[in-house]
């Protein structure tokens, strides 16, 4: 009878703290729906309750990096930028946002404003080829050609 009444109040009190956890911690639940389905790549299914997070003031160092990709991933790009731009405001990972609102300027057919990012990412980061081929196309984009071959030779190593 003991066993059964302990088994009973330890059963009660896990009742009784998810309950407590759900009434008191709903934006964390809303994250991690948010969560979920931005692991499953919904995207879509993950938006609105980023963008009520949002609007309840609430915020983890991923929620707008994971809004913004949400938004690019459903062809939602002015937002996106929006996104990305508020959270190079906030956000110590500067390398991500910048990377991501180059890339978003790129497809909104802004390649000039693309370039100013890339460089500054290419200035942190001399040796990565990559940011320097993006910044080499972009360079392209804008009609920037001697300055684009310059970035594709220093990308294959051919100058300093």
């Amino acid at each position: 009878m003991k066993k059964l009444t302990l088994i009973a109040a330890m059963l009660g009190v896990a009742i009784l703290t998810t309950f407590i956890y759900r009434v008191t911690h709903t934006d964390w639940i809303l994250f991690r729906k948010a969560e979920t389905y931005f692991a499953k790549s919904q995207y879509s299914q993950s938006i609105p309750y980023y963008t009520e997070l949002i609007d309840q003031g609430f915020e983890t160092p991923t929620l707008l990096k994971h809004l913004g990709t949400a938004y690019m991933a459903t062809g939602h790009f002015k937002k996106a930028l929006t996104v990305f731009e508020a959270f190079l405001e906030q956000n110590p990972d500067k390398d991500t946002g910048l990377a991501e609102l180059a890339n978003i300027y790129v497809i909104l057919g802004q390649p000039s404003k693309a370039v100013a990012l890339y460089q500054a990412m290419v200035q942190d980061v001399p040796k990565d080829k990559a940011t320097r081929v993006l910044l080499a196309r972009a360079l392209s984009w804008s009609g920037r050609f001697e300055e684009a071959v310059l970035q594709y030779r220093k990308a294959l190593g051919e100058e300093k």
